[in-house]
């Protein structure tokens, strides 16, 4: 069987729709997430926590920690 070289410029227009794509559907995750109301958003988490069958602690990351605190400094020089 004779291998074939790659069409370069065929690599790199598939290339380029990857990454379309790929942005594409990062802003459509954003959009969704951002529109969620606080308490659809928790219900998501507890139905995906769940559906881990228990298997993640249930303490906080201390990314979510830190965020929190950051998100707290910023709300406290708002006022």
């Amino acid at each position: 069987m004779m291998s074939r070289a790659l069409d370069k410029q065929a690599v790199r227009q598939w290339l380029s729709g990857q990454r379309a794509a790929a942005e594409r559907i990062g802003a459509e995750d954003a959009s969704f997430l951002v529109a969620l109301s606080p308490q659809r958003s928790l219900q998501i988490y507890l139905e995906l926590w769940s559906l881990s069958g228990e298997k993640c602690s249930r303490a906080p990351s201390p990314l979510l920690l830190a965020m929190r605190r950051a998100l707290s400094r910023l709300e406290g020089r708002k006022t």
